[in-house]
């Protein structure tokens, strides 16, 4: 057995090699995974979500002996849970603790993040185990209880089993109980970086420039002939990444933007030109044929920016009705200085500095609500939270300011520590990884190198 998931199966003495020949052979004829047919043959389920954390370097979650309020279940209809195999587990705040069999399926937590307008974390569960908790749970939901509660689970509720890779199941009702000491964590010594914000490009001709973003051919043309005509200047782009790079290079007046993109996602792209000093001005308008409806488009204006929200197929004459107002309400938005820091993100960080991290969180989450675009507000916040022992509501913090701005070398540098405090050490890994390319120098990437390879 060759597989990662096999390897780890036979070194923590759950199956032996033969036994993992014969449940690959009854799961190759009933097209189960392995951890399905151990499963069934009696191995803890515990012991298995473990060794799926470990596989995919997030916490797992032991489900027979979860319970969860059937409530959270409204936030992802029925036919999503069974269609993609996802299980609405708990809120905390803005924080959705979603089971998936696919954890790290980026399509999947990208709709999820959209539709239910929120952050996800992904827990990794048993899949057979977790298509019978899909079935019970909405079905829970559908007689009117209050809890579904899994076949070993104790009274009261609602409450997480989960384990972290490496670690032994946990039962809790908060997420950060969950959190084994690390022996030796990444030690980072943080410094506020300002960052001067460069002017915008002039534009030949003083013409307004519109990015087209879609990955289809015939629309990028057709909507640049229409812009071109009307007398704007046009650029385009054909996936998410290409449109980020070009919006951080050009400064355009708007960008149109397509949410289904090949690298990375329309939603994700809009909200990053949103979190970023030099294109949180400028004005987009989403274009969509998948996410119909008012409510998306809601979901579109309130949690990602947009300005406007177009259904496809669109008339054309609409199209260039809907970018030309977008263009006027962003002109007529007074601009606002760009390296200007709110009062409560000033303070956050002075209590910071001095220790007093209790009174840094309440500021800072000030900051983080008058700003939710703001990279180093989400930064300075999971900081204060690592500082009072919040470990898991940190890392959604951090998590956070590098999904706003991926180059975020101390926050990036900040998550990595977490990760290793909490036993993701592979997530440490791959987040240092990240973090080298953002090295302003070679004294800092060697130092990185060297947490790397004692990490690997």
């Amino acid at each position: 057995m060759a597989s990662r998931t096999g390897d780890i199966l036979i070194a923590r003495g759950l199956a032996t090699r033969d036994r993992l020949h014969e449940a690959q052979r009854e799961g190759n004829a009933r097209r189960e995974p392995i951890c399905s047919r151990l499963l069934a043959a009696g191995v803890p389920e515990g012991a298995l979500a473990s060794v799926l954390s470990e596989k995919h370097g997030v916490p797992g979650v032991d489900l027979s002996r979860t319970a969860i309020a059937v409530s959270v279940l409204d936030l992802v209809p029925r036919g999503v849970a069974q269609g993609d195999l996802i299980l609405p587990l708990s809120l905390e705040g803005e924080r959705l603790h979603l089971g998936m069999a696919r954890p790290l399926d980026e399509r999947i937590l990208s709709e999820v993040r959209f539709a239910t307008g929120r952050e996800v974390s992904p827990y990794v569960a048993v899949r057979a185990s977790l298509a019978r908790a899909v079935q019970e749970a909405y079905d829970c939901r559908e007689r009117g209880e209050p809890l579904w509660c899994g076949a070993d689970a104790g009274p009261g509720g609602p409450f997480l089993a989960a384990v972290v890779p490496g670690g032994d199941l946990v039962e809790a009702e908060l997420v950060d109980d969950l959190l084994p000491e690390s022996a030796d964590p990444l030690e980072v010594t943080e410094v506020p970086i300002e960052v001067e914000v460069p002017p915008p490009p002039a534009r030949a001709g003083g013409r307004r420039l519109v990015l087209v973003v879609d990955d289809e051919p015939e629309i990028r043309k057709l909507v640049r002939r229409t812009l071109e005509a009307k007398g704007y200047a046009v650029e385009s782009a054909a996936d998410g990444a290409d449109a980020l790079a070009k919006a951080e290079a050009l400064v355009p007046d708007l960008v149109l933007l397509d949410a289904m993109l090949p690298k990375v996602h329309g939603f994700e792209a809009a909200r990053r030109l949103k979190a970023g000093p030099r294109t949180r001005g400028v004005p987009v308008v989403m274009m969509t044929a998948i996410y119909r409806g008012w409510r998306f488009a809601a979901d579109a204006r309130e949690a990602y920016g947009a300005e406007d929200y177009v259904e496809k197929p669109f008339r054309i004459d609409d199209l260039l009705r809907r970018v030309e107002a977008a263009l006027d309400a962003g002109a007529a938005r007074a601009p606002a200085a760009p390296a200007r820091v709110s009062p409560e993100l000033a303070r956050g960080r002075e209590l910071l500095s001095a220790g007093q991290a209790a009174e840094a969180i309440v500021a800072l989450e000030q900051a983080v609500r008058g700003d939710p675009y703001s990279a180093e507000a989400h930064h300075l916040l999971g900081r204060a939270l690592r500082a009072r022992g919040e470990h898991f509501r940190a890392m959604t913090e951090l998590e956070r300011a590098v999904e706003l701005r991926p180059g975020h070398l101390a926050a990036l540098r900040s998550l990595a520590a977490l990760y290793e405090e909490t036993g993701f050490r592979r997530k440490a890994a791959e987040t240092l990884e990240r973090a080298l390319p953002a090295a302003p120098d070679e004294a800092v990437r060697g130092a990185i190198r060297r947490d790397l390879l004692r990490l690997l």
